[in-house]
């Protein structure tokens, strides 16, 4: 099991961030290799993760899907660590223990425990990482999602199910487990690793807008419309959420929540309907383009 590891950094414009992440994955034991998968960034990312690895590659625009499938096929690793920019691995071992308990369950994928390791956090920050110790990864053990912040999975699942580049924006995680959750097992370690969530309400509510666009894909693909209304519902979720936890100060959280995937929904469908008038104009002129073709039947 030594030295069997692949790690796969997917980042856009992350320079403040990635090196300390790279950092941490270069101090593990087991890793085999870094890959880096670049969403075409315009800061001094790619400056950034020569000092790491030589192992560069370009998504060429085409979105998270695309560049989670595109590292895990550039990788010769028995098992894939994703690893997010913005993430942190706290012990040098960290990655080979999570590997050693997912062998241990007969599960084919796990994710670590996700804890924000500042002091003083602003409201947003305090409110994600209380929402992610007791919803997201609360639950040590097996489950039916898994996100990919730090996470590791057997190199041949993902050759097998494959990540769908029509999943550009987030979600491409959930399309995922989704697929695989039909047929395998996975679940939340008792590892934890670090990961700085988002400072201010300006970059939390982009997140959310992302999340929104991801979920309009997501609706579209498995026609699954109840995704129109979950963000309406995480209003009141959160609501009730906040009073469990006796955490009030966070229901501004919840409530930009619900407003930013709602409108990234929004946003997200109209993108699509834009995407397809395009290309059924241009289909005459344009050789065959096989996510077109794949857009188009999830819409019809």
């Amino acid at each position: 099991m030594c030295s069997q590891i692949s790690v796969v950094v997917c980042v856009k414009n992350r320079a403040k961030d990635l090196e300390r992440a790279l950092r941490s994955i270069k101090n593990q034991n087991g890793v085999l290799e870094i890959i880096v998968i670049d969403g075409g960034s315009t800061d001094k990312t790619l400056e950034i993760a020569k000092k790491f690895t030589d192992k560069i590659y370009s998504d060429k625009g085409r979105g998270l899907g695309f560049a989670r499938q595109l590292g895990a096929e550039k990788a010769s690793g028995r098992y894939m660590a994703f690893v997010d920019s913005d993430a942190e691995l706290p012990k040098k071992d960290l990655l080979l223990r999570m590997v050693n308990e997912m062998e241990e369950k007969g599960w084919v994928a796990i994710h670590a425990q996700i804890v924000d390791p500042r002091i003083n956090k602003t409201l947003w920050e305090y409110c994600q990482n209380e929402y992610y110790k007791n919803v997201t990864f609360g639950v040590i053990g097996e489950t039916t999602f898994l996100g990919t912040i730090v996470c590791i999975i057997r190199r041949e699942i993902i050759l097998k199910y494959r990540f769908d580049p029509f999943m550009k924006y987030a979600m491409e995680d959930i399309d995922f487990w989704y697929r695989v959750g039909k047929c395998h097992k996975f679940g939340v370690s008792k590892e934890v690793a670090y990961h700085y969530h988002r400072i201010s309400l300006k970059s939390f509510f982009d997140q959310m807008v992302w999340y929104g666009k991801g979920s309009a894909r997501y609706m579209v693909k498995h026609k699954d419309w109840r995704w129109l209304i979950i963000p309406l519902a995480r209003m009141p979720y959160g609501l009730l959420l906040a009073i469990k936890l006796k955490c009030i100060k966070c229901i501004p959280y919840h409530v930009i929540r619900s407003i930013g995937t709602l409108y990234g929904t929004v946003i997200g469908l109209m993108e699509l309907k834009n995407e397809i008038k395009q290309k059924i104009e241009g289909e005459n002129r344009r050789p065959f383009d096989r996510n077109f073709v794949k857009c188009k039947i999830y819409l019809e």
